[in-house]
């Protein structure tokens, strides 16, 4: 896994952990105590979702069983689930086991599912145009993870991740889908280093990243990339820091969500970033945003509960989301008619052992 790749998971399992131990010691002791050794428990969640038409949903994730707690150990498979007429199932996939980390879809059918393969040490990228899912020819990159991806069209598509490799250094993993093959590329814009893309409309994109060691962004369109502002990082972080989590509406309309206690939200209006600064205490996980149904922050509360935030104009706002007997976190929402919003809820079974579950829910 590369450097970002490493953030995200690393975030998303602390996320996990809390989730999992947030009970009492006694809890925490009989699990990594007494069944450390000995227990597995379900591991299973969704990380993304993707809406290409009204009719139909694609949510991808992971299943896994995890021994005595260890999800370094774990095995891992990709989990798709398809929403039709309301009701979500499971399809059956021929992907190498690990994960599916996201997923786009540039055309009602045409929807493009990236990941990773730990075993065979390889990025993965699923096809779908309106058949079966097909696994996509991709550049052979050694110990390579690729966690999410943005289409500006059918033929413009970047796919963003991390590589390590065994002496344990790490590098940023950018491909580009020119509508007729994959290929990594090492920057855009003369020179940035992508670690964000969101492309909100057809022929539009806006990236953030690093050029020379600082925060830079770039934005794509005419089939171009040109030079753009990048947002400025808080106070009391340091001025290269890149936004976490990037979504856009329009290109007048971009949300950049930094990193930290507080919640900092940068808003971009096609030419200028203005910060706007929260009170909610969160643990932000994913930011999606789309013309139709604005911007949304996904996370979890410091209750351990399901977290949904709605922007509006100036500010979050939160959404409830129903009631559920566990603890549990969202991670990303689509819509199409409706919306729907994906991640996992844990608990505990009566042995002490914990688990994690795949959680969707709508979203008005």
């Amino acid at each position: 896994m590369g450097s970002r790749r490493g953030r995200q998971l690393t975030g998303l399992v602390m996320i996990v952990a809390a989730l999992l131990i947030a009970g009492t010691d006694a809890w925490a002791f009989r699990h990594f105590g007494a069944n450390a050794a000995t227990k597995s428990y379900p591991d299973d969640y969704l990380s993304a979702v993707a809406c290409p038409s009204p009719a139909r949903c694609w949510a991808v994730g992971q299943t896994a069983s995890a021994p005595g707690g260890n999800t370094l150990s774990e095995s891992r498979h990709p989990l798709l689930k398809q929403e039709t007429a309301g009701r979500w199932r499971t399809v059956a996939l021929t992907t190498p086991p690990d994960a599916l980390e996201a997923i786009a879809c540039p055309g009602a059918a045409n929807c493009w599912a990236v990941g990773g393969d730990a075993a065979g040490g390889r990025a993965l990228i699923e096809h779908w145009t309106g058949g079966t899912w097909q696994l996509a020819p991709s550049p052979a990159v050694t110990g390579g993870q690729l966690d999410a991806v943005s289409c500006a069209s059918a033929s413009a598509c970047w796919a963003t991740g991390g590589t390590q490799a065994h002496s344990g250094r790490t590098g940023d993993l950018t491909e580009y889908w020119n509508g007729a093959r994959w290929a990594t590329v090492t920057a855009v814009a003369g020179g940035l280093r992508p670690r964000q893309f969101s492309c909100p409309v057809a022929g539009y994109c806006l990236a953030l990243g690093v050029r020379g060691g600082t925060a830079a962004a770039a934005a794509y369109s005419g089939g171009r990339w040109a030079a753009a502002a990048p947002p400025a990082a808080p106070a009391g972080q340091a001025a290269g820091v890149v936004p976490s989590l990037l979504g856009c509406a329009s290109p007048v309309m971009c949300l950049a969500a930094f990193p930290g206690p507080h919640l900092v939200t940068d808003v971009w209006n096609g030419r200028t970033w203005a910060p706007v600064t929260s009170s909610m205490l969160t643990y932000p996980i994913g930011l999606t945003c789309s013309a139709s149904q604005g911007c949304w922050l996904l996370g979890m509360t410091r209750r351990d509960r399901p977290l949904a935030l709605h922007w509006q104009r100036d500010g979050w706002a939160s959404v409830t989301v129903p009631a559920r007997p566990h603890r549990g976190y969202l991670s990303a929402l689509a819509c199409a008619g409706r919306c729907w919003a994906v991640g996992g809820t844990g608990g505990s079974r009566r042995n002490g052992v914990p688990y994690t579950d795949p959680l969707i829910e709508p979203l008005a």
